[in-house]
């Protein structure tokens, strides 16, 4: 294997626990969830950014975030029917927007007319159902005003928003009991999304040394992992590929070369869609996720297939067709 370009990205001393290791090969297969103020007008998560809204314009969303529909014990019992033994939801998006009560910001669920802290919900929900829980956080945040915004316009103070970023880590390790894995999102540099990632490194010096070691003192058995399509780095515990196999890159954007992590395939429900969006056609079938579940476990690879639910908290009809049909295809598919 080659010598790792970005090695000096992460500084980072500590691994998860063997304990949170065998865990996460065991639970083979989970369900993750893309909810937030976009799902409110079933749009694509991006859509601040793709409309290049202003901040103060698309935070009256807030106003209108009302999930009424939500109920933590129903999404985790579909996933639990599904034969899923782990679940992640997404805490924060690039948006900013929180879905946990943090001290830190006012741009949260507890502040929105629905007023509950759905993070807290679901994980009470996953540990009565002994599911492994596993929190997605986005590295960068257009809300914030110490960071870039949707236009990828230079940080207003850097440094000053990493000190946020890691207070707001640090909350989700203490506060939501037992934490199986955290999946980081976002690592791109301060000018603009982009896939070259020696221009990531270069402009944008993370705080990985102290995030990966914070939540590991924190939680030892959680299992880390960063969105950025290359090998994982000090304090990452797996490799993920996004809407890919290991080691494949339909998307143009993973990467080809396989650690020796542990693996982990993240799947959409649609061709590419992580959230609701009205109109998408593009769905799976159960059989059809199946076999790529099938795929994941010859490789000894982790299987996470992603939902999104729809603005009023309820799960899509057409996810929820795929997940009850899945048990079923998977035998058919022995």
């Amino acid at each position: 294997m080659k010598t790792h370009p970005w090695l000096h990205a992460s500084k980072a001393k500590l691994q998860a626990s063997p304990a949170g290791e065998r865990r996460f090969a065991g639970d083979a297969f989970g369900m993750s969830v893309h909810f937030g103020l976009y799902s409110t007008g079933a749009e694509p998560e991006w859509t601040q950014s793709l409309k290049n809204l202003p901040t103060e314009e698309y935070a009256v969303r807030m106003d209108r975030f009302n999930p009424e529909g939500f109920d933590a014990d129903r999404w985790i019992e579909l996933a639990v029917g599904a034969g899923a033994r782990a679940f992640m939801v997404t805490t924060k998006h690039h948006d900013g927007f929180c879905l946990f009560d943090s001290r830190h910001t006012d741009f949260k669920s507890t502040c929105a007319p629905i007023e509950r802290d759905l993070v807290g919900e679901l994980a009470e929900a996953c540990h009565r159902r002994d599911v492994s829980l596993h929190l997605y956080h986005s590295l960068i945040d257009w809300h914030h005003p110490m960071a870039s915004g949707p236009d990828f316009g230079p940080p207003h103070d850097f440094k000053g928003y990493c000190g946020y970023l890691l207070a707001q880590v640090e909350e989700l390790c203490r506060n939501y009991g037992p934490v199986a894995g955290m999946l980081f999102d976002g690592w791109w540099p301060a000018a603009k999304a982009s896939v070259d990632q020696t221009n990531v490194a270069r402009n944008d010096p993370w705080p990985l040394t102290e995030l990966y070691d914070l939540i590991h003192r924190l939680q030892p058995d959680a299992m880390i992992t960063n969105n950025h399509h290359v090998l994982p780095l000090p304090g990452e515990d797996y490799q993920v590929w996004e809407i890919d196999m290991p080691g494949e890159n339909t998307t143009g954007f993973n990467c080809t070369e396989i650690g020796d992590k542990a693996k982990m395939a993240w799947i959409t429900s649609t061709a590419n869609a992580w959230c609701w969006q009205r109109n998408r056609d593009d769905y799976k079938t159960a059989a059809e996720v199946a076999a790529r579940l099938a795929k994941c476990r010859e490789i000894g690879a982790t299987m996470f297939l992603n939902v999104g639910p729809m603005g009023d908290g309820e799960m899509n009809p057409r996810e929820i067709e795929i997940l009850e049909g899945l048990p079923r295809a998977r035998k058919l598919g022995r």
